[in-house]
């Protein structure tokens, strides 16, 4: 059953964080638990791929995408949760600018595996669940450029934390909310 207060207020909840800090498969059930619509940008990423016709360097391409859609479904009354890295500003202030025009409460979860040798561990161990996706390797996620947060978030530190607990934290935070 979704996710509902007395009086529900559509929310956006947006994840942020590195490859391979968690964000997907808290993501995934978060949504599987709330009921809300699940938007992961590596699956439409693969999706415009498979066309054959997109660049390597999709840009802004997906995010605005998937912002176009959320905004759909924020207006239908439905939550949204939006799965990406979110490393820039800008990225950010997009799914801000949706919430904003839908008349949602923007939630924002970043999550983050502070442990360095865990983190290395599962960007070097694990198997995509995408099809044909290619995931990043370490060099590539640790030589993004993450922008400092410049609004209000819940950070989840996944390093020694089951799936469970986590999505747990995340569901306290948005009833206290």
């Amino acid at each position: 059953m979704p996710f509902r207060r007395e009086t529900h207020i559509t929310r956006l909840i947006v994840f942020a964080g590195l490859p391979a800090s968690g964000k997907s498969t808290i993501a995934r059930e978060a949504a599987r638990r709330t009921g809300a619509f699940w938007l992961r940008i590596d699956s439409m990423d693969r999706a415009i791929w498979a066309s054959g016709t997109a660049p390597v360097d999709l840009q802004d391409w997906t995010y605005r995408a998937a912002q176009a859609v959320a905004e759909d479904n924020l207006r239908l009354g439905r939550d949204v949760i939006g799965d990406c890295v979110n490393d820039w500003t800008v990225a950010r202030e997009g799914w801000q600018q949706v919430g904003l025009r839908a008349g949602a409460e923007v939630f924002w979860v970043e999550i983050v595996c502070a442990d360095p040798a865990e983190h290395r561990r599962r960007v070097e161990t694990r198997v995509s669940d995408i099809p044909g996706h290619a995931l990043p390797g370490w060099d590539e996620v640790i030589a993004r450029t993450y922008h400092p947060w410049d609004r209000d978030h819940l950070t989840i530190d996944t390093s020694a934390r089951s799936v469970s607990d986590c999505v747990e934290l995340l569901l306290t935070a948005l009833q206290t909310e």
